[in-house]
């Protein structure tokens, strides 16, 4: 026997072993990042696009080498967690789950299996759960609040309409976002000579029930949180709230382009795209527990001209100055 044989037969191996590993290896699937809401609405889908947009910027798009999946709950806790279910069995190399009730249902999906989180747009982290401390959130779970400033807002309405008495306020006591903003408004109030008249929906169809009985009461404005029940009849509500010519305040930035009269907090496409970097740098090897919990950077005045005109509402010049129209 040719003393070369079992070495050419070694190196046979060796080689097509090599090269099928290399095969297998091209085959191989691209990270998977799953990106979920409660709802579409307009502020959740302006968090989505600044995600989008961060990792775009960044070179990574759906394609050869990621795949990058959506799926909405459409306002159902029911699918929310299904929703969680199907991401976490999919091994994603990241997850995005953006709103409060979202962020809460990945988690507990995701508890036995420590797939990386970066949440977006969830108001209150602590409050909710969801991690222990801003600064070292622990484990494998980050993101960005959108925590709005309840109490400077509620000034800044004042200003815009200083004979306001008493303002409505509508909100899902089931969506955890919502009550942080509350409690801080009933604080608040206090100090402004404002009666807080509270009113809440449960679901989408009862929003507009919900602002007749406001209306009935006598409002003489109304508050719309970060709430993703109320957002997403937004519609619904300046309907009504025009038809008696109430002006509507929100702490959502998006509402003013639908006609809400004013806002004044963060982009939701800012705080996208704070969360869009971060899941950046997870997908290069980042601990999300290393991470703080981040908020976007400027908040703003948001101004609608064309509802001011037609409530017959004056803005002052100090507001006009800083607001975006």
């Amino acid at each position: 026997m040719d003393i070369k044989t079992p070495f050419k037969i070694v190196s046979f191996i060796f080689v097509t072993t090599f090269f099928s590993s290399l095969l297998f290896a091209s085959n191989s699937p691209p990270p998977i990042i799953a990106i979920t809401q409660i709802e579409d609405h307009p502020a959740a889908n302006a968090v989505r696009e600044g995600v989008l947009k961060a990792l775009k910027d960044k070179g990574i798009e759906d394609g050869p080498n990621y795949t990058i999946l959506y799926e909405s709950a459409q306002g159902s806790s029911v699918t929310a967690a299904q929703i969680a279910q199907k991401f976490v069995g999919l091994s994603p190399a990241v997850l995005v789950p953006i709103s409060t009730t979202s962020t809460q249902t990945m988690a507990k999906a995701d508890e036995l299996y420590g797939i990386p989180i970066v949440f977006a747009a969830v108001t209150d982290p602590l409050a909710s759960g969801i991690v222990s401390s801003l600064k070292h959130p622990g484990g494998y779970i980050t993101g960005v609040t959108d925590a709005a400033p309840v109490k400077e807002q509620l000034k800044l309405f004042k200003k815009i309409l200083p004979q306001m008495k008493t303002l409505g306020v509508i909100y899902n006591p089931g969506d955890s976002s919502s009550l942080t903003p509350l409690v801080q408004a009933r604080e608040a109030v206090k100090d402004l000579n404002i009666t807080l008249i509270e009113v809440t929906a449960f679901k989408t169809a009862d929003v507009p029930g919900a602002v007749k009985n406001l209306m009935g009461k006598e409002v003489d404005a109304l508050f719309v949180p970060l709430d993703n029940t109320a957002l997403s009849a937004m519609e619904s509500i300046l309907k009504i709230a025009n038809q008696y010519k109430i002006p509507v305040f929100s702490s959502d930035r998006d509402s003013v382009a639908q006609g809400a009269l004013a806002s004044y907090g963060y982009s939701h496409f800012d705080t996208g795209y704070t969360a869009g970097k971060m899941v950046e740098q997870v997908l290069k090897g980042a601990n999300p527990g290393d991470i703080s919990v981040a908020t976007a950077q400027a908040l703003n005045v948001y101004i609608n001209s064309k509802t001011a005109q037609y409530l017959k509402i004056s803005i002052p010049q100090e507001i006009l100055k800083q607001a975006k129209l």
